[in-house]
């Protein structure tokens, strides 16, 4: 409704209440009364929904109604009373008529406020931002109902804004506001909702289920955005211009961050990197412990978290341990005296790599005299393990101290280097 026209019909009783309330100079007590009785309704109905607060904390649907509805409502049946019971005279009852039919629209308008919330479950903020957008829809209501009797009000009303070829009035403005706050809450929850579902999806990869809730998102957000521009009366057509500029300005500042969320949807369809991995890239080696669209966490072997850039992962070589298996292959040298029996130190060499558990018997491991020096002969272990993110040190400080206390038991030395 816009009250682009003064002149327009109003309904003849709310004229008739209208000048007997706002003649307050003629009436100084009577408005003070009326004045009061108001306002005590309006309190004791505040203090009773404070004192009801704490006993509905285990029912939370019950406290979103009444958070939105019992003041405004309990107040409605309170200002009832003085007309029948003689308390006030026409002055009064035309006041607080007044008062009753803005309190009656406050009640109509809190009502979709406190289904959306009731259905959709917004976060603090957006509850907040809901509550917000009520009281600014009855405002803007009010002014409706009383421009068409007041010029400056319906002025007021139907003022508008101009940005280059984009031109809003203040009714725009309040509608997008409002309708925007209810998009917001219900992408919000749609987001939420896709994400649940494509998580419990039992055929997507991990990395797939986080690309496609990432895209899902992105979509909905869109969608919404689009939405609340039509509300307001934008010109999606007028906004292209700006927003190609826009966009060229945010290009060229942000390619980087840009380059990093495109990065992080290919490696998660590819999959080339999975959570779990143990990966090295960028100088960066260890564990991925997470993966988001932006950038990946590696947990080193150090136990420090590494954030690389998902561009890294894409414009760098990335060995990936875990790619077809999780098998790594690490190597154990010792270097004895030249005049060893090797057979007989390579058995101890190997009987030590073999008791230990984390060593694979397939593929078995195996010991080698790998490099014959004038300091002496060089025995080289290979083994495999499945476990590399558990570390290296403490498995191969215990093979080495096996095989020691068996050569000084054989009386097998060990070479100056």
């Amino acid at each position: 409704m816009k009250p682009d026209t003064p002149a327009a019909a109003v309904d003849p009783e709310l004229e008739k209440t209208l000048d007997t309330a706002l003649s307050v100079t003629a009436h100084p007590v009577e408005a003070v009364i009326a004045l009061a009785l108001v306002i005590a309704a309006l309190l004791l109905s505040h203090y009773l929904k404070q004192r009801l607060r704490p006993r509905l904390s285990e029912r939370p649907r019950l406290r979103i109604l009444l958070d939105y509805l019992f003041t405004p409502t309990l107040a409605l049946l309170l200002l009832a009373i003085p007309g029948p019971l003689g308390i006030v005279n026409e002055f009064g009852r035309a006041a607080i008529s007044l008062v009753f039919l803005a309190l009656g629209v406050f009640v109509l308008v809190r009502i979709p406020g406190a289904l959306v919330e009731l259905l959709f479950r917004p976060t603090p903020l957006l509850k907040v931002l809901m509550r917000v957008a009520t009281v600014l829809a009855w405002a803007m209501t009010m002014l409706a109902v009383f421009g068409a009797r007041y010029p400056l009000v319906a002025k007021l009303f139907a003022s508008k804004l101009t940005l280059g070829n984009i031109t809003l009035s203040t009714e725009d403005v309040v509608s997008g506001l409002v309708v925007g706050v209810i998009i917001v809450i219900v992408s919000y929850w749609a987001t939420r909702t896709l994400d649940k579902a494509i998580q419990r999806s039992p055929h997507l990869a991990p990395n797939h289920i986080l690309a496609l809730s990432r895209i899902a998102g992105v979509l909905v957000w869109l969608v919404a955005l689009m939405l609340i521009f039509s509300v307001s009366g934008i010109n999606l057509a007028a906004l292209a211009a700006f927003g190609g500029a826009l966009g060229i300005g945010l290009g060229l500042g942000l390619q980087k961050l840009a380059a990093s969320y495109v990065s992080g949807l290919i490696v998660l369809f590819e999959q080339s990197v999975r959570v779990g991995d143990n990966v090295s890239v960028g100088g960066v080696t260890g564990k991925v412990t997470r993966m988001t669209v932006r950038y990946t966490v590696i947990r080193t072997r150090e136990g420090l978290e590494a954030i690389v850039p998902n561009d890294t992962l894409t414009g760098n070589t990335i060995l990936n341990q875990s790619w077809s298996d999780r098998n790594v292959r690490l190597t154990s040298t010792l270097l004895v005296k030249g005049d060893t029996d090797t057979v007989a130190a390579r058995t101890i060499f190997l009987r030590a790599v073999a008791a230990q558990p984390r060593v694979l018997r397939t593929p078995e491991p195996g010991v080698y005299v790998s490099t014959v020096t004038d300091k002496g002969i060089v025995l080289e272990a290979q083994l495999w393990i499945a476990d590399i993110e558990n570390g290296q040190h403490a498995l191969l400080s215990d093979i080495y101290d096996a095989t020691l206390a068996e050569f000084r038991a054989q009386g097998i030395e060990l070479a100056v280097p």
